[in-house]
C-alpha cells in the first residue's frame, strides 16, 4: 500500500498544471545546464589557447637564445681538445 505525504490531486486541472510546471522546470534546468557548460567550455578553451600561444612564444624565445654566437657554435664543426688529470679521487 502506498502512503503519500499529501495525496495526488484528483482535479484534472491541477494535475495538468503540476505537469506543466514540472516540464517547464526540467526544460529550464536543462538550458541552464547548457549555458553553464558552454561558459565552462569557453573558459577552458581560452586558457588552452593562452597556454598554447605562451608555449609557442617561449619556444621561439628559446630558439633565438640557442642561436650560435660565433664560428665555434656552427653545425658540423668538431672541437678537438686534450686534457690532463690533475687529481684522482680516492675510493
Amino acid at each position: 500500500m502506498k502512503y503519500y505525504i499529501s495525496p495526488p490531486a484528483m482535479n484534472p486541472l491541477s494535475r495538468l498544471l503540476t505537469a506543466l510546471v514540472a516540464a517547464l522546470s526540467l526544460i529550464g534546468f536543462f538550458f541552464f545546464g547548457l549555458v553553464v557548460a558552454s561558459i565552462l567550455l569557453t573558459v577552458l578553451l581560452a586558457f588552452g589557447l593562452l597556454f598554447w600561444v605562451r608555449s609557442l612564444w617561449l619556444g621561439r624565445k628559446l630558439a633565438v637564445n640557442r642561436a650560435p654566437l660565433g664560428p665555434a657554435g656552427q653545425q658540423g664543426e668538431v672541437i678537438d681538445a686534450e686534457y690532463t688529470l690533475v687529481h684522482r679521487r680516492r675510493e
